[in-house]
């Protein structure tokens, strides 16, 4: 059972990703730079699940390791994204997210470099096939985890703002609560699935969800009455 929940969920996050790479066209630049990083990068994450996942030889599957860990800075570019364009606060600017993204791909990029990643067999934790990689440095994902609960806090606060977009900002906390509750499952060694993917899903739907919003915000602005007739 396990296994076609998990094939289905990676194919809603393709469907999703898939829906992200046609909206970006639609975008104004400063938010199309942002979208393309992330779906790019998760794009890169997810061909690597698949070809860990479905691998009958562990060869070369360390090679993996940068684009297989690429949603720890990608899901906090998202949370900052959507919370702009959800919260709605105009005093803040969009140029912050860009410092934001910059941060976390050389923060990331030093991660890679310093830490080290443990190829596992999933055939231990009673899967089917496939292999996984695992950081040796566990603070990363308690730091992780700390990220997503702050985010949690950060959107409470703004819950009852008249201004705010409501149905977003429940996305955000769910997609937090299910990143925070699948991570604590498996950091107590509860492996549901062959990946920790629920989170990662949770935060591109909230994303795919965000951008439409923008889209739908830019064809009301370009739209234009048709022009009088001159005589």
């Amino acid at each position: 059972m396990a296994f076609y929940v998990y094939i289905f969920l990676l194919l809603i996050m393709c469907i999703m990703l898939f829906r992200g790479a046609v909206l970006i066209k639609f975008l104004s630049n400063k938010v199309k730079v942002i979208a393309f990083i992330i779906i790019a990068a998760m794009s890169l994450r997810y061909i690597s699940i698949f070809i860990m996942y479905f691998s009958s030889s562990m060869k070369y599957l360390y090679l993996l390791k940068v684009p297989f860990f690429l949603n720890l800075p990608s899901i906090p570019i998202i949370a900052f994204t959507v919370l702009y364009i959800f919260v709605r606060k105009d005093n803040v600017k969009f140029y912050y997210i860009f410092i934001i993204t910059a941060v976390l791909c050389a923060a990331y990029a030093i991660m890679m470099y310093k830490c080290e990643a443990v190829l596992q067999n999933l055939e231990e934790y009673k899967f089917i096939l496939g292999y996984t990689l695992v950081l040796s440095n566990q603070y990363i994902y308690w730091g992780y985890l700390v990220f997503n609960t702050l985010v949690i806090f950060f959107v409470l606060a703004f819950v009852n703002k008249s201004n705010a977009n409501k149905l977003g900002i429940y996305m955000v906390l769910s997609a937090a609560c299910i990143t925070i509750s699948e991570l604590i499952a498996w950091l107590m060694g509860i492996r549901v699935l062959a990946e920790n993917i629920l989170g990662d899903v949770g935060w591109i739907v909230v994303f795919i969800y965000a951008l439409s919003k923008v889209k739908k915000t830019a064809d009301r602005l370009n739209y234009k009455a048709p022009s009088k007739v001159s005589r």
